[in-house]
């Protein structure tokens, strides 16, 4: 390999002898193969998606297995930059290094920091690839995760990349929730035997109806989001009238959705809704519907 390559680099030294610069012949000899690599990488990465797709492998594996590959060609590319320095005198190496590192580390710090934060997330795992999260103001399903941005599928379909410093900075809603756990949190446990189930409330009674047929452990989405109502419409009022538009739309979710009253301000009552469904989607297609008829309470209020 070495004796074929040897003729192109004697060519490139040639060339570049006019011009002073015949030492660098090997450094410019690999910029061919740095392209070759790239478009490699280009090919095998778009390759790995389509493919594993089709076999039906999760979207988080998928995410994990291009994350090694882009390590796996970065290294490649790497160590083809370091074996063309020879040429350079070692002093010349270590002070050209020193430099560059420092430009690097000035040019490039935000980099850095989310690469930093992007192994501590892939460490931490706050959340997985789809998942619907909010990450600060944005919120969105989690279509891929690499050690510089957080990709987000926002409500409208478009892609948001979020460094991953911020996210690491930012506080972090995961909405996917283990039936269990949930039931659990509700003061009832698989276990139980029916007679005890049917003795509780009328709200557990109906959790337990609409997800008892879920295996243990299996997860689900619950989504929650603030209403706020002006003071002049009568608390029981908008009660009644977020309750009428949950049961309206019931069947289009694991369990009717829930209605609180969560707080009073300046400006009016807040009220927080809680729905679950099976999948992230479902927040943006059913769970957006449900969401819509909530909002018109105003013109329905104050029609009434």
């Amino acid at each position: 390999m070495q004796e074929a390559v040897n003729p192109i680099v004697e060519a490139i030294r040639e060339f570049l002898s006019t011009f002073g610069l015949g030492q660098y012949a090997e450094l410019v000899a690999v910029i061919p193969f740095l392209l070759l690599l790239y478009v490699a990488y280009l090919i095998v990465m778009r390759s790995i998606t389509l493919s594993f797709r089709k076999v039906g492998m999760p979207s988080e594996a998928i995410s994990g297995i291009r994350l090694m590959a882009r390590l796996l060609f970065f290294a490649v590319g790497l160590s083809t930059i370091l074996s063309a320095t020879t040429v350079i005198s070692g002093t010349a190496l270590i002070t050209g290094g020193a430099i560059f590192g420092t430009a690097i580390g000035l040019a490039f710090s935000r980099a850095l920091s989310n690469i930093v934060s992007g192994f501590y997330m892939l460490a931490a795992r706050p959340f997985r690839v789809g998942d619907y999260v909010k990450i600060g103001a944005t919120e969105g399903i989690v279509s891929e995760l690499t050690l510089n941005y957080t990709r987000l599928t926002l409500p409208d379909m478009n892609r948001q990349f979020v460094p991953n410093s911020k996210v690491v900075e930012s506080e972090i809603t995961n909405y996917r929730v283990r039936v269990d756990d949930l039931m659990y949190q509700r003061g009832i446990t698989v276990e139980e035997e029916e007679d005890e189930k049917h003795s509780r409330g009328n709200l557990i009674k109906s959790a337990y109806a609409e997800l008892k047929g879920l295996a243990k452990g299996t997860e689900v989405y619950r989504y929650t989001f603030d209403v706020q109502v002006n003071k002049d419409y009568p608390l029981l009022k908008a009660l009644e009238y977020f309750n009428q538009v949950s049961d309206k739309h019931t069947a289009n979710f694991l369990e009717r959705p829930e209605v609180m009253y969560w707080a009073t301000t300046n400006l009016g009552n807040i009220y927080r809704i809680a729905f679950i469904v099976r999948k992230p989607m479902e927040i943006l297609s059913v769970g957006a519907n449900f969401q819509a008829e909530i909002a018109e309470f105003h013109e329905v209020l104050k029609s009434k």
